[in-house]
């Protein structure tokens, strides 16, 4: 499989322009706040967000009825729908999060809910090569993760899908200062970061190389 590479301002962009969403089942695995299923469902898809942590799960009940969206707790090895039922599965910066012995039985559940024929399944997850992910791994490396989610995919038997295609595609990050990005970065890490992690004169001086202007922006 020969990797394209495409232009894409962002990863709801990204699955705008490569996922069939209008008037489609779509099952949202790790949605987390729900925000990326609301998204999907303005666009036409009717959308279950499926998020494991029971304390995201209970605050994302509490948003009550949301049009075309119904967001639940459960887990990606074990899916509230039929087989064959589901139109996409799509799975964001989640798969390297999930257990290693875990990855198997995670994709192995989307094959079974998604249609026989046309389901299609979306796993979108970061690489290490950026400035950015540079920067990020000197305190939270997941590099063998994403080693481990890269091979589990590869482990799919070949019949699974009618065709599979590997899309690369470069994201601009940027911080008004270093405080922000820590924000960022514990918000977004999937430990339990601390500031005093991130804070070291290394990770400062990596930072500062990304200064333009009065902005920092990271590949």
């Amino acid at each position: 499989m020969t990797p394209e590479h495409l232009l894409f301002g962002s990863d709801l962009e990204a699955l705008e322009r490569l996922v069939p969403l209008k008037a489609q089942r779509i099952v949202h695995v790790g949605c987390g706040t729900g925000a990326l299923s609301i998204e999907l469902a303005k666009r036409g898809a009717s959308v279950l967000g499926v998020e494991a942590d029971p304390q995201q799960a209970l605050e994302n009940r509490s948003l009550g009825s949301l049009q075309g969206v119904t967001l639940v707790e459960g887990f990606a090895q074990n899916l509230p729908q039929n087989d064959g039922t589901v139109d996409g599965m799509i799975r964001v910066n989640f798969l390297s999060r999930v257990e290693a012995h875990d990855m198997d039985d995670c994709l192995a559940e989307a094959c079974r809910v998604l249609k026989e024929n046309d389901g299609l399944l979306y796993v979108c997850d970061y690489d290490t090569s950026g400035s950015y992910d540079d920067m990020v791994r000197m305190f939270h490396d997941q590099s063998i993760e994403r080693a481990w989610a890269l091979n589990a995919l590869l482990r799919i038997p070949q019949d699974a899908f009618a065709r599979a295609r590997e899309i690369h595609y470069g994201l601009k990050r940027q911080f008004p200062n270093f405080d922000a990005f820590v924000a960022n970065a514990r918000a977004a890490g999937d430990t339990e970061l601390t500031i005093e992690s991130i804070d070291s004169e290394h990770v400062r001086a990596m930072f500062e190389h990304g200064r333009t202007g009065s902005i920092f922006e990271f590949e």
